[in-house]
Order: structure tokens, then sequence, then C-alpha cells
């Protein structure tokens, strides 16, 4: 926050602090005049028989005076903010109060009818009124009213025009040296209070602004933890929860006992100052809790921290750590086999050249076939551990499908005339990685080819919307289908119902799949599988 916001706020708070001082004001205001209005009245009603003046005031004079103050109560009254002035410039209503109460003690005959002291409580509301600002110039401003009224009511101007210096009465001079001592003093100890009042203030917005961006933190840093976090007290009363933890509790709340913990309230009990972890059931969850005590600097132990995970959240993370090594294992076994088994190939090539011998041939034909099996298995490995090297596009299936097609009749040119592709609907088209798709349907293509009747019927390809969302393509064959008794068995690594296969062609073909947010099934009722991807509605017309 900068400075001058920080600025602003803390002339607000002081606003909101000082809101009372005006009414306070005028409720002084509102005493003087009443009080001396009473006694203007009773003196006049006491002495109207006697036919002399007995009040200290001139009736003309005090019923102005009254009328005129009792005008700053009213417009107080209806418009309180004309007291509130601009900080850089001294307040006019606390000018006006110095001014009447001076006009009031020159009214009354001057300095030593003792009425003077009435002017100190203004000194200090002007300096308040002034958040602190210009005391000196208050105090200055009733001092110079001060000193105007000693030489006027007191005819001290005249003994010092005249000379005349006998008999001269010096208390009201006296008691004015007091007035100006006292307002000045009356004026610095205001504003140094309010200045100390005013540093303590904005001391405390700071803290406060400190705080709320720490707790904001806290309360960020809470929430992003793949964890629960829960802390409560030996009374099992919550103090703070994340929003994970709500999401396993839902009754948890601020201030509220919650039973469910108190197996571990107990354990702590035991040992207030260890650490602990453990596997608990909870609200019908399995899961692991990791308690961490809060010590507070009085060294008492008060508050238990709680980390909690589900245990299927823990075991999949370690399964997913196990995966991503054996992943990296696999790919560095599928380097290291390639290279002697180029050996192995270019030895065999050699031998098969060399011997004329129809016994030893059939030995090659194993021996090479059994080699482009391990070459078709590792090819299967390195694309398993590149499945999350995805670059998603953008996909035309018509496009992409004459591409396929052409190629795939060029490898298998007895399937010419035997694929069938029909799609509902016109430019369809899939966000996928275009090698990973190609992958995809050159698996389910060569399994649809390989157990099909291979006539002009024997692969049928479906492309079709799967919803708002999604694009269904249907890999279908003419063959016998799969048994019922290894249909659950079909995405396991390295099942295989041939010899000559490595089992990993459908998982492969599934991993990528899932990597491009798709799915792959097997459905008898079509005798094939579906995969299902993104749609990509940019350029879908109706």
């Amino acid at each position: 926050m900068s400075y001058a916001k920080a600025q602003l706020y803390s002339r607000r708070d002081w606003e909101q602090q000082m809101g009372r001082l005006p009414v306070l004001i005028n409720l002084a205001r509102v005493t003087i005049i009443i009080s001396l209005l009473v006694f203007q009245i009773g003196s006049d009603y006491l002495y109207m028989d006697t036919g002399k003046m007995g009040s200290l005031f001139k009736p003309v004079e005090f019923y102005t005076w009254a009328a005129i103050y009792g005008g700053i109560v009213i417009l107080t009254l209806f418009k309180p903010e004309w007291q509130r002035q601009n900080m850089t410039l001294p307040n006019a209503a606390a000018v006006a109060d110095i001014s009447m109460i001076m006009l009031l003690v020159y009214m009354t005959g001057g300095i030593g009818m003792g009425f003077g002291a009435l002017v100190l409580p203004f000194v200090a509301t002007s300096c308040l009124l002034s958040y602190g600002r210009y005391p000196m110039l208050y105090a200055s401003y009733a001092t110079l009213l001060i000193i105007f009224c000693l030489l006027l009511s007191d005819h001290m101007i005249f003994n010092i025009i005249d000379k005349k210096w006998n008999g001269t009465d010096f208390r009201p001079f006296i008691i004015g040296l007091f007035l100006i001592g006292a307002s000045y003093l009356v004026a610095g100890l205001t504003s140094l209070s309010v200045n100390r009042l005013k540093a303590a203030t904005d001391s405390a917005d700071k803290h406060k602004q400190a705080f709320n961006r720490v707790s904001g933190l806290n309360k960020l840093v809470l929430n992003r933890v793949q964890e629960a976090v829960v802390v409560l007290d030996m009374d099992q009363r919550i103090w703070l929860f994340n929003a994970q933890a709500k999401t396993y509790f839902p009754s948890l709340a601020i201030d509220n006992q919650e039973t469910i913990f108190s197996d571990l309230i107990r354990q702590w009990h035991h040992a207030p100052e260890k650490s602990f972890e453990t596997d608990i059931h909870l609200h019908q969850h399995s899961m692991r809790v990791r308690a961490v005590p809060l010590v507070q600097s009085d060294e008492k132990t008060e508050l238990l921290m709680l980390f909690i995970r589900s245990l299927r959240e823990v075991a999949a993370e370690a399964m997913a750590t196990k995966l991503a090594s054996l992943g990296q294992l696999t790919a560095n076994l599928a380097h290291e086999i390639r290279n002697p088994m180029s050996a192995i190939r270019h030895a065999n090539d050699l031998l098969q050249e060399s011997m004329q011998d129809p016994t030893n041939a059939k030995l090659h034909d194993i021996i090479d076939s059994n080699i482009r099996r391990i070459d078709k298995m590792l090819e299967d490995v390195t694309s398993l551990n590149k499945k999350d090297n995805i670059s998603r596009e953008k996909i035309n299936l018509m496009k992409f499908w004459l591409a396929f097609k052409q190629e795939f009749t060029l490898n298998n040119p007895d399937a010419i005339g035997s694929v069938r592709m029909t799609m509902e609907g016109n430019n369809l088209a899939v966000v996928a990685d275009s090698m990973h798709l190609q992958q995809i349907m050159w698996n389910l293509c060569n399994n649809a080819w390989r157990h099909s009747r291979k006539d002009n019927q024997a692969i049928t390809v479906l492309m079709r919307p799967s919803g708002k969302m999604h694009i269904s393509i249907v890999v279908a064959d003419n063959g016998s289908g799969v048994a019922p008794e290894v249909r659950n068995r079909l995405f396991e690594p390295f099942f295989t119902t041939e010899k000559t296969g490595t089992g990993l062609g459908l998982y492969v073909a599934r991993e990528l799949a899932h990597a491009n947010l798709g799915q792959l099934h097997y459905h008898p009722e079509m005798n094939g599988f579906e995969l299902i991807l993104p749609r990509d509605e940019s350029n879908d017309e109706a």
C-alpha cells in the first residue's frame, strides 16, 4: 500500500474517532448559553422591583451575543461537517468559539471578572479539530484577544497613555498573563497528545494491514497445499482449516468442537510436545495423519496442526512415482537392448547368406521372427514412455483418414477394397497429437485386418459425434470377435493370444488415448474398438 493511501485510511480512522467531538463541543456551547440566559433572566427578575441593574450584562449586548452563538449551535446541528475542514487550514469553528468567548469576557467587564478561563477548553478543542496542527496559532490568537480585552475593558490603555499608575489594579493584568501562559500550555499539551494518539493509530493501522496481508497469504498457501490442514486445541475446538479439509469433513466450522479427532487428541495428550504420524479411519475415510504440536512462546503446547491425506491418494502418488521410475528403467533397457539386437540381426543375416541347408534356413527364419518381435516390443515400450510428450493440435478427420488409408493399404496391399469408412457429419475434427492418433489407428486397423475374414467387408470405420464435446471413432471387423473369457484382459500389458504378439499394442493404444484426454473401449456388440477424443468445434458445420 502506498504512503498516500495509508494517510488516507489513517485520516478516515481519525475522523471516525473524532466524530463525537463536534457533538460535545455543541453541548458545551448550549450549556454556556443556557446557564447565562438563566442567570441573566433571573437577575433581571430579582432586581426588577429595586430599579437597579443587578445583572452582569447589558440586555441588548447579551441577547445579541446569545443569538449569534445560538445561530452557531443551530448551524452545527443541521450542518455539522462545517466544523471538519481540510487538514492544511486552521479550523474556522475553533476561531469562532474563541472569538465568541472573548467577546463574552469583554461584555462582563474584562479579564478580572473570571470568565476568561472559559477560553481554555475551546483552545484545546481547536487543536483537536485541526488534528493537532497549528497549536501555537490558536494560542496566539487567544493571547491577542486577551491583550485587547485587557487594554479595552480594564481601562489599562488609558492608564498607559496618561502614565497614571497610582491606584491601578494589576489583578486583571496578572490574570491575563496566567491565561496567556495557560493557553500556550493547553495548546501544546493537546497537540502533543493528539500527535501521539495519531501516531499510535497509524501504527495500529500498519500492524492491521500487515496482519491482513499475512493472513491472506497464509490462507492462500493453506488452500494451495494438497493436504487437508486442521488446527485444533486440547478441547477439540477448531481454530483453522483449509478448503481441502472442508472437502473431507463438511461439518468443520471455526470454534466448533469436532469429536472425529478425539483419538488423535488422546494420542497428543500422552506426549504434548512430540510430532507423530498415523493411519486412521476418519469420517468414513481411511486417512494418513501427520500431527505437529504448535509450541507457543511461553513453552506451553496449546494447538495441534493436522496434515491429513487420503490413503487412496497416498497410494496413487506412490504408484505414480513407481510407474515413473519403471518408465525410465524400461526406456534405458530398451536403449541398451537395441544394440545387441542389431548385432544379432546382422550376424543372422550373414549366416543366412552363407548357408544353403533348408534346416538352417528355417532356424534363421525363427531367429529373424523373434528379432522382429523384440523390435516391435521395444518400439511399443519407447512409445509408451513418450506418451507425455504431447503436441496437441486440431486434426481434420477426413484429411487424416485419406492419408492414413493410403499408407495402410500400401503396407497391406491385400486390404485394398476391404476398408470402408463412414462419417456422420461434415468437417469433424478432434484435438489430439497427430502422431499418437496415427499409432492408435495403426494398432486398431492392423488388429482388425489380422482377425477379419479379409473380404470386401473386412474393416469398417465409423466416425461420428459423441455428445457435444467428443468424437467417436469405431474400428470394427467381421471376424469371430474376442472370446468372453479374455475380454477383461485385453488392455493388460504383455497379454496376448498370439505367439508372435508382444501384448503391448492395445495397452499402449489406450495409454496414448488417455494422454490425449480420450478413452479406448472394446464393444462386443460392435465387434470392434471405440476411440473417443475431444472435439474441436471451431469449424463445425451443421
